[in-house]
């Protein structure tokens, strides 16, 4: 099920809402934790019914290591067995879905074999919660929890407003809210910052998102008919259409989770604000960054060791971050460029930081750029393409399938076509482009997050006027749905 869509928004969302307060007012807590899991493998499983067998299992067998490892008369030998065999077990799973097609094709490639592929579907949200429970277990050999009950845990795996595409929770931030019972009361002012964090996500996936991958799409498509303008917009559109469908997903989580009392950990905050590559990370999947950095950077060594040790530590976390996006090469390269570009920053530190803000920032925001074609890309080849025609592509203006792409659906321009002829169109045409991208970039750079807006004391009725009628814009784009992006890995 997807949250931009009329069946979660008006049908399955209001009917856990009330449900969940319902039982809740009745005392019936335990009851109430029960109608979030049974709504959470509701949504979950909207599609495809069978996906929720595999989180159950998932559910079962880690639950079960859990209680093995907070026996703590079991030898240490014994329960590092137990650590490793849960972790093992979670790789497995997301090797088999994710990466056993990936190796074959590999093995294939390099050996000249002929192993058939197995087409696995990958299961929706599965990089997710195998990280998610792989924290879980090792702070569970690591004895940073007490025994929780089955029930608790399953909803700190399966709750819907983060299951699928993040943020990558802890333990520690979500259970303990479950338990507090001052959470089971309505909250209106968490209502408030839900509902406003919800239209405000809904709209930037609804209203921008999905328009900049329509771009995206036309020109990945059909590179080499593209002229250098088009392909720094096409460029420029992917930056802009996975920055406000990821904001736009994660601000929904937030949101939803406050409309439930539950707070949600921030995932998200202006990355493209960042005017340095370490800036970009602790601003963009904040929560993948800190799974990374505790259960694989630090293990490795960290920064403890010499300059080279680091170097090394850094590029083999971002080169996993890269595979644990997708399972193609594009997404390895993409990783080992981040990676790179975080080296480079700790070798010439003193250097970078020294730089007045604004070269920092657009250094940092054209490698981004650069990097998101590879993570874009459909193979090695094509961001080489995309940047041949940026520099060869000759001159002109907008190509007309980048134009149609913004303005086909325009309903302004629809009505000017019938008065205005077509020299004049094409220059409206045009021009809304040029602004369809320039105004949400400026917005990306300068606009406060949505988490500063939701945060300010002060309110005006023009700001939820404002809100409403984004509200109304986006539901009537919502036959439109799409996927997010991060739904695919």
């Amino acid at each position: 099920m997807l949250f931009n869509s009329y069946v979660f928004l008006f049908a399955f969302l209001p009917l856990v809402w009330v449900l969940y307060f319902g039982l809740n007012r009745m005392n019936l807590f335990t009851a109430a934790k029960l109608a979030l899991i049974l709504g959470s493998f509701v949504f979950y499983g909207y599609q495809n019914p069978m996906l929720c067998l595999l989180l159950l299992s998932s559910i079962a067998v880690n639950y079960a290591a859990h209680l093995l490892l907070s026996d703590v008369s079991r030898g240490a030998r014994l329960r590092k067995g137990i650590m490793v065999s849960a972790v093992l077990f979670n790789f497995g799973l997301l090797f088999y879905f994710k990466y056993l097609d990936f190796t074959i094709s590999n093995i294939n490639f390099l050996t000249g074999s002929s192993f058939a592929l197995q087409h696995i579907a990958l299961p929706l949200g599965i990089s997710f919660y195998t990280f998610q429970q792989v924290s879980f277990v090792v702070d569970s050999y690591k004895k940073e929890m007490g025994r929780y009950s089955l029930i608790d845990y399953a909803l700190f795996v399966s709750f819907f407003p983060q299951l699928v595409a993040g943020p990558i929770v802890l333990h520690s931030e979500m259970i303990p809210q479950f338990a507090d019972k001052s959470k089971k009361k309505i909250d209106f002012g968490n209502m408030v910052s839900g509902l406003e964090y919800l239209i405000i996500g809904l709209s930037k996936k609804v209203l921008l998102a999905d328009s900049f991958g329509r771009l995206s799409d036309v020109g990945f498509g059909a590179v080499r008919q593209l002229n250098s303008l088009s392909a720094v917009a096409v460029m420029l559109a992917y930056t802009l259409e996975i920055y406000f469908d990821f904001s736009g997903y994660c601000d929904m989580a937030i949101g939803i989770g406050k409309l439930l009392n539950i707070d949600i950990p921030i995932n998200f905050y202006s990355p493209y604000k960042a005017c340095n590559i370490s800036q970009f990370w602790k601003k963009w999947h904040m929560t993948l960054t800190r799974f990374l950095t505790t259960y694989l950077y630090i293990p490795l060594g960290g920064n403890r060791g010499k300059m080279w040790r680091t170097c090394l530590n850094v590029m083999i976390v971002f080169t996993l971050s890269g595979l644990w996006h997708g399972a193609n090469w594009t997404f390895v390269v993409w990783g080992m460029l981040h990676g790179l570009a975080m080296v480079l920053y700790r070798i010439f530190r003193k250097q970078a930081d020294a730089m007045p803000k604004w070269l920092g920032w657009l250094l940092t925001f054209a490698f981004v750029n650069g990097a998101w074609l590879f993570f874009r890309a459909d193979n090695l080849l094509q961001p080489f393409k995309l940047v041949y025609m940026m520099v060869l592509g000759g001159f002109g203006g907008f190509t007309e399938g980048i134009v149609d792409s913004i303005c086909e659906k325009n309903f302004l321009l629809v009505i000017l076509d019938r008065y205005l002829n077509g020299p004049v169109m094409d220059i409206l045409s045009q021009g809304m482009t040029a602004l369809w991208i320039a105004v949400p970039l400026i917005l990306c750079v300068k606009a406060p997050s949505s988490h500063e807006i939701v945060g300010r004391k002060c309110r005006s009725n023009g700001y939820f006027l404002w809100l409403a009628l984004l509200l109304l814009w986006s539901v009537c784009k919502l036959s439109q749905v799409s996927k997010f992006i991060y739904f695919n890995f």
